[in-house]
């Protein structure tokens, strides 16, 4: 009778036999030749096995890392993919593989990012999403390097690959705001923008460039409450309060545009438009009070002196701040000063009685038309 540990050494025998029965000699001999480094000689080896049995998942497996070796990532997918829906007995070394080969193509573009290699980047991060064609990462950051060189329908389609991924990404949301915001799209901007303030109210960007788009759609009123609302979660942002005083100006409500524009010049009384608006929401006061006062005339009401010094007070307003502007612009070389301002200096110098510097500014428009 044989002992117990015979039949199990045979038992095992019979194991390790059956064990290299299933292995074709096809993934044999590559296996030989990768413990050699000589990958060339195992992919022709496993090109055979895959042709010959359809159905060896390890053999695809196999493949799919000799293909990751010659960085064709299309093939290294196309084997890996297949070798999973046969089984999933790779799935570990699969992961590993796509892991290991896409961390090293990212990580070498967010460093070209950072060196200002923009194009190298592209190509590293391209690389990447041909990698693990399911990682969002890739296709963001791909969204953000084309929007630095410009490449504006490259840059929304690789955002909006992310969102297929992950529809309430931010990040992605807002590179592909500002992308429809660069292509004067707004209608794009608002629908983007008002997505990102469901995800969060008290987004700051996206609420400010929420506003921006309404203001460029020519939707005032709705741009105006936006604004208001931009302000209390961005209260002092310079460029919101500045946009709102704007448009407080063009609705003809100038004491709200005047208060808001000395808001910006109490921060900084060299704010060269700041000071330009205010002298012109004075003058703009001064036209309409005139209109009143000639159909007052005209009704065959008595215009008094109250009346009078009430229209030369606009001027007088409007005077320093012009005269402001004029100061800041001609001092500096990049700022382009508009015939237009030094026309309205005109004005309200002749208007207060100073017919000497009215002239003078006058002439000063003529010369820089």
């Amino acid at each position: 009778m044989k002992s117990r540990f015979t039949v199990l050494a045979i038992v095992l025998l019979g194991f390790i036999a059956l064990f290299f029965a299933c292995q074709t000699k096809e993934v044999t001999s590559a296996k030989v030749y990768i413990q050699q480094d000589n990958w060339d000689k195992a992919i022709e080896q496993l090109e055979m096995a895959v042709s010959m049995y359809p159905n060896d998942a390890e053999a695809h497996y196999l493949l799919g890392e000799g293909m990751a070796q010659k960085q064709n990532w299309g093939r290294m997918n196309e084997m890996f993919e297949t070798s999973l829906n046969l089984a999933p007995t790779f799935e570990a070394q699969i992961k590993n593989t796509r892991d290991k080969n896409w961390v090293s193509q990212f990580n070498g573009g967010v460093a070209k990012m950072n060196n200002n290699d923009v194009e190298g980047a592209i190509q590293n991060f391209t690389t990447a999403a041909a990698i693990d064609p399911a990682r969002s990462e890739a296709y963001k950051t791909l969204g953000i390097a084309y929007a630095r060189v410009d490449q504006l329908d490259k840059a929304k389609e690789n955002f909006t690959k992310v969102l297929e991924f992950e529809p309430n990404n931010r990040d992605a949301i807002n590179g592909l705001a500002n992308i429809h915001f660069q292509l004067k799209e707004y209608d794009k901007v608002v629908e983007l923008e008002k997505k990102t303030l469901e995800i969060d109210p008290q987004d700051r960007d996206a609420i400010a460039n929420l506003a921006l788009a309404y203001d460029f759609l020519g939707n005032q009123e709705q741009a105006q409450q936006t604004y208001v609302e931009a302000l209390k979660i961005n209260p002092g942002d310079k460029d919101l309060t500045f946009n709102l005083a704007r448009l407080h100006f063009l609705a003809n409500e100038y004491d709200e545009a005047i208060a808001l524009f000395n808001t910006l010049l109490a921060d900084n009384p060299e704010d060269y438009d700041a000071n330009k608006q205010v002298g012109n929401a004075y003058l703009s006061m001064a036209d309409e009070f005139r209109k009143t006062l000639v159909e007052k005339e005209n009704a065959g009401a008595e215009v008094t002196q109250e009346d009078r010094e009430k229209l030369n007070s606009f001027y007088t307003k409007a005077i320093p701040y012009l005269e402001k502007a004029v100061q800041i612009g001609e001092a500096d070389a990049e700022i382009d000063i508009e015939s237009a301002i030094y026309n309205n200096l005109g004005v309200a110098y002749i208007n207060v009685g100073d017919r000497e510097k009215g002239e003078l500014y006058f002439k000063k428009a003529e010369e820089n038309q």
